[in-house]
């Protein structure tokens, strides 16, 4: 796995907040295989710039099946574009 070290400013998506400051320095920005993304702790932020593209889908379904909220987009200060997930399970 692999972190960033970048800020992001998310919106309602997260988690119903109204606006929330993420530090992007603990994401989790590759996760290689199914048993890794199982293995992550609760409440961990994964995310990437390429639409997800970074995960296979397998390790995607996988990181799915363990967030309330599924996937989500928001826009970094630089005007990147993140996709992320919380795992809450």
């Amino acid at each position: 796995m692999e972190l960033t070290g970048n800020t992001l400013s998310a919106g309602a998506a997260l988690q119903g907040a109204a606006s929330t400051s993420l530090d992007m320095s603990n994401v989790i920005t590759r996760v290689l295989t199914v048993d890794e993304a199982r293995g992550l702790p609760k409440g961990a932020l994964i995310g990437d710039t390429h639409g997800g593209l970074t995960f296979s889908d397998a390790v995607a379904y996988a990181l799915e099946k363990r967030s309330n909220c599924g996937w989500f987009e928001m826009s970094a200060p630089d005007g990147s574009r993140w996709t992320v997930i919380r795992l809450n399970r």
